[in-house]
Protein backbone atom coordinates (compact mmCIF):
# COMPACT_ATOMS: atom_id res chain seq x y z
CA UNK A 1 0.00 0.00 0.00
CA UNK A 2 1.13 3.54 -0.74
CA UNK A 3 0.38 6.72 1.15
CA UNK A 4 -1.20 9.46 -1.00
CA UNK A 5 -1.83 13.11 -0.22
CA UNK A 6 -5.00 14.40 -1.87
CA UNK A 7 -5.45 18.15 -2.22
CA UNK A 8 -8.98 19.36 -2.88
CA UNK A 9 -9.94 22.61 -4.64
CA UNK A 10 -11.10 23.97 -1.27
CA UNK A 11 -7.53 23.68 0.05
CA UNK A 12 -8.31 20.72 2.32
CA UNK A 13 -5.58 18.05 2.32
CA UNK A 14 -6.20 14.39 3.22
CA UNK A 15 -3.76 11.50 3.51
CA UNK A 16 -5.03 8.06 2.47
CA UNK A 17 -3.38 4.67 2.09
CA UNK A 18 -4.24 2.63 -1.00
CA UNK A 19 -2.73 0.16 -3.43
CA UNK A 20 -3.38 2.51 -6.37
CA UNK A 21 -5.42 5.52 -7.37
CA UNK A 22 -6.66 5.77 -10.96
CA UNK A 23 -8.72 8.45 -12.65
CA UNK A 24 -11.69 7.03 -14.56
CA UNK A 25 -13.02 9.85 -16.71
CA UNK A 26 -15.62 7.55 -18.29
CA UNK A 27 -17.33 7.04 -14.92
CA UNK A 28 -16.40 10.55 -13.65
CA UNK A 29 -14.75 9.24 -10.51
CA UNK A 30 -11.46 8.30 -8.94
CA UNK A 31 -10.97 4.56 -8.42
CA UNK A 32 -9.15 3.80 -5.16
CA UNK A 33 -7.91 0.20 -5.16
CA UNK A 34 -6.21 -2.05 -2.61
CA UNK A 35 -3.07 -4.11 -3.27
CA UNK A 36 -5.19 -6.90 -4.82
CA UNK A 37 -6.73 -4.51 -7.37
CA UNK A 38 -10.16 -4.52 -5.70
CA UNK A 39 -11.89 -1.16 -5.50
CA UNK A 40 -12.11 0.15 -1.95
CA UNK A 41 -15.83 0.87 -1.73
CA UNK A 42 -15.52 2.85 1.50
CA UNK A 43 -13.71 5.64 -0.39
CA UNK A 44 -15.40 7.75 -3.06
CA UNK A 45 -13.60 10.69 -4.61
CA UNK A 46 -15.15 12.98 -7.21
CA UNK A 47 -12.33 13.97 -9.55
CA UNK A 48 -13.87 17.38 -10.25
CA UNK A 49 -13.16 18.42 -6.63
CA UNK A 50 -9.50 17.28 -6.61
CA UNK A 51 -6.61 19.60 -7.41
CA UNK A 52 -3.79 17.07 -6.92
CA UNK A 53 -3.01 13.49 -5.95
CA UNK A 54 0.57 13.16 -4.72
CA UNK A 55 2.12 9.77 -3.87
CA UNK A 56 4.23 9.98 -0.70
CA UNK A 57 7.37 7.93 -0.27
Amino acid sequence: MTEYKIIFESGVMVDITAGSIELNDVLDKVEVKDDDGKEMEELYLNFEDISAIIPQS
